[in-house]
């Protein structure tokens, strides 16, 4: 993993087999997010895992064993009670160029992964939304 940053904006490369949560964590951590706006990420992944919302807070997960294009992916991280919530949707493509998309579980960097990612003073949180079962975003 290599990170740099200028400013707010934190730019990352992740190599072969690092786990991208994990990596961002390390990342999030050592720049001291506590909310972050991911606006770029391309590469490759492996063992993703896409999550595809079913209703009151239900998600039934999919995982995609094999290297797949990471084609687009953006989000959200907000540091709560100590620990990194990532909220992202990811775009991944097969070889056949035939997409899947959702909410992105897990993956491991295929090659490599780029990404670029905004720290906000915005003061953020999620909380259960009752009528929808999800972790909502709010605003503190």
């Amino acid at each position: 993993m290599e990170y740099r940053q200028s400013g707010n904006l934190i730019m990352i490369r992740l190599h072969q087999d690092e786990d991208l949560f994990e990596s961002l964590k390390e990342v999030c951590a050592a720049c001291k997010v506590e909310v972050g706006i991911l606006v770029s990420a391309i590469g490759m992944l492996k063992q993703a895992e896409l999550n595809f919302f079913v209703g009151t807070g239900r998600y039934a997960p999919v995982l995609f064993p094999e290297p797949m294009e990471l084609v687009s992916m953006t989000g959200n991280v907000i540091r709560q009670g100590g620990e990194y919530n990532f909220h992202f949707h990811a775009v991944l493509a097969r070889r056949s160029k035939e997409t899947v998309a959702g909410h992105l579980s897990k993956g491991k960097v295929n090659v490599t992964n780029e990404l670029v990612l905004v720290k906000s003073d915005i003061k953020a949180a999620r909380e259960l939304d009752e009528a929808t079962g999800l972790m909502a975003l709010t605003f503190k």
